[in-house]
């Protein structure tokens, strides 16, 4: 039951540049000490700027406890829609499906990747062939996924124990910047690229957390980190438990492409 509740969150490390909220105590800790939501649905007919209809009920249906704020500047917070702070990311969807972009921040402890009881920082409709930038001031860890509606890797669900069911992308911004690729919540969901202006690449089989055995994994020592120690910029490290770190080089201020595929 234990290992059941706490499957990875996956959010690269303040300092180190490591993946936290892969503790698996720690993350009990906080899933326990949070209020459990009786299902409900979002009220779609009042959505946030950047997120359509359509994709709000769907991330009803699947569970989600509301829509991200989706704010245009950063006066309500250290995340916004645009291209005018420090840390600029562009997400392009390639795929030939609409996606949503779900992205958290660390703001509810290590239990912010819960999106059955936590609402996330944003959630934003792509369609295909379409793409938003979004700004994050330093000093912000958090990571990303996305909802398919359809693709090859089919519509895209939340686990049993209320997270995004796809490949991850996860962040730290400021002095240690940091950003790679998990696929520790499932090793079958989409795949998506991370283009680093400084030259590094994150993508399924680089700077990618990877299950060792299995379609998921949290617990220390079930985890590698592969393909990152030839990316220019790197700062993995494999002198631990457990492997750490992923692209860097945009300390304090960079340009993050990402491409949904």
């Amino acid at each position: 039951m234990f290992s059941q509740l706490v499957t990875v969150l996956g959010l690269a490390a303040l300092g180190a540049a490591s993946p936290a909220f892969r503790n698996a105590t720690l993350a009990a800790e906080a899933l326990a000490s949070t209020t459990v939501l009786s299902p409900h649905a979002i009220d779609c007919e009042r959505t946030v700027q950047g997120l359509t209809k359509a994709d709000c009920r769907y991330l009803s249906s699947i569970g989600f406890t509301g829509p991200g704020s989706n704010p245009s500047s950063n006066s309500a917070g250290k995340i916004w829609l645009g291209s005018n702070g420090p840390n600029i990311f562009t997400f392009a969807n390639k795929a030939n499906t609409d996606v949503v972009l779900v992205l958290w921040d660390d703001s509810n402890s290590y239990a912010s990747s819960f999106v059955t009881q936590y609402a996330p920082k944003l959630t934003v409709s792509i369609a295909a062939g379409g793409r938003t930038t979004i700004s994050l001031a330093n000093g912000v860890t958090g990571a990303w996924s996305a909802v398919y509606r359809g693709g090859v890797a089919g519509p895209t669900k939340v686990s049993a124990n209320g997270q995004v069911e796809n490949t991850w992308g996860e962040f730290t911004t400021g002095e240690w910047a940091t950003v790679d690729v998990s696929r520790l919540i499932t090793m079958s969901g989409n795949q998506f690229s991370v283009k680093v202006g400084t030259g590094c690449q994150a993508d399924n089989a680089r700077c990618a957390y990877v299950c060792k055995s299995g379609s998921t994994c949290w617990l220390s020592g079930s985890y590698d980190l592969i393909g990152c120690k030839n990316q220019p910029n790197n700062n993995a490290w494999y002198g631990g438990a457990d492997p750490e770190g992923g692209c860097a080089g945009w300390s304090n201020g960079g340009k993050i492409d990402v491409e949904f595929l």
